[in-house]
């Protein structure tokens, strides 16, 4: 027995070992309730062993890819998706592509995984709430709700689980251009009030006009997988390729706080990471920007072609007068714009003992200045 892919390649590593994994689980967990695993119990080594010879002889034949990370959205990806209306603000009257920013900031703020129960969030399971005294609104996950926190891979309750404790918060940036809890709110008024998903079909034909009518969405719940493509399908209709995914949104998130040196607790709060280790799997890589950056670095020393003059204190004899010789020649370089000045300054010993550093002497020292 194998496991191909339609085409007959193979999956790579990440996707085998989940395999195993889910086969160990549904092996473990009722009503199968087998006392062994398959990953970690000793009478399954060989068995293990040959997966890993497997895995190592298909990357050394090149029949499998490497493991891609989700990468981060660059700031040059979101003015994108912006310039070519994917994300609009809230006074936009395409109600698709209202949902879409609404349903990008909500997983942006709250460090929502790409599919992960998002299906079934309701229009309660957001709260709106505002500060003491300035009152600047501010959107939460309503904890005090059924369903308004559910469980998740990290956190799945029960008596041998923990809840998920992600409290994040979503502000709203009076005065900015892209203001989420205006979006949040404008989308959330255009519900339709027979549903409670808080993801709707939204409406068309000749009929609906958005324009005058209030309601935008039907009562039929966005598609599992329409949810879970959203940030794909926004991604591809930019131009945007290869395009990014859900999860490169949470991936967003962490690489957003962690770049602003928040500590692991507190990104953790937002997110609902178990654990610091599983955090750090999101910045073990740099994000595009520094990439770049690395990349601009070396093309800068590869193109490195301004002439290098440098400027040479040498010794010279004492005059009868104890002072220096004097100075060299004047030369300018005519090869290109930049005038560069060559002057080979002659010092005594006498002349160094109470000038440049007072008891101290130069012997065979070169100084370069570079101009530019």
């Amino acid at each position: 027995m194998s496991a191909r892919k339609q085409d007959g390649s193979y999956y790579n590593k990440a996707t085998l070992t989940s395999i195993r994994a889910a086969i160990d689980r549904h092996l473990r967990n009722e009503p199968n309730s087998k006392p062994f695993s398959i990953i970690g119990d000793s009478e399954f080594t060989e068995a293990n062993k040959a997966l890993n010879s497997l895995l190592k002889s298909l990357s050394k034949s090149g029949e499998i890819c490497s493991t891609v990370h989700k990468p981060a959205l660059t700031v040059e990806a979101v003015a994108k998706l912006y310039e070519v209306g994917e994300l609009v603000d809230a006074s936009s009257l395409d109600p698709k592509k209202l949902q879409q920013t609404a349903w990008f900031f909500i997983t942006l703020y709250f460090g929502r995984r790409g599919r992960e129960n998002q299906r079934q969030l309701t229009k309660s399971s957001l709260k709106l709430s505002k500060t003491p005294n300035s009152g600047l609104e501010y959107y939460e996950l309503n904890r005090e709700a059924p369903g308004g926190v559910f469980s998740t891979k990290n956190h799945q309750g029960g008596l041998d689980g923990s809840d998920d404790p992600s409290d994040g918060k979503m502000f709203e940036s009076k005065g900015l251009a892209h203001c989420p809890v205006a979006v949040v709110k404008a989308y959330l008024s255009h519900l339709n009030p027979k549903c409670e998903a808080l993801f709707q079909k939204p409406l068309s034909g000749a009929k609906f006009n958005p324009s005058s009518d209030v309601i935008w969405y039907s009562t039929v719940p966005l598609g599992h997988n329409t949810i879970g493509h959203m940030m794909k399908n926004m991604s591809l209709q930019a131009g945007i390729n290869p395009p990014f995914t859900n999860h490169c949104v949470r991936s967003t998130t962490v690489n957003i706080l962690s770049s602003r040196n928040m500590k692991n607790r507190h990104i953790r709060a937002v997110t609902g990471h178990k654990s610091d280790a599983s955090l750090e799997s999101y910045n073990d890589r740099p994000t595009f920007e520094q990439f770049q950056d690395m990349s601009s670095a070396i093309t800068e020393f590869v193109n490195l072609s301004k002439p290098q003059v440098a400027l040479r204190p040498v010794l010279a004899p004492v005059n009868s007068a104890g002072s220096a010789a004097g100075l060299s020649a004047i030369q300018s370089n005519t090869s290109t714009d930049i005038q560069v000045v060559q002057e080979n300054i002659q010092f005594s010993t006498q002349s160094c003992e109470h000038g440049i550093i007072s008891g101290g002497s130069f012997a065979n020292c070169s100084f370069n200045f570079h101009f530019k």
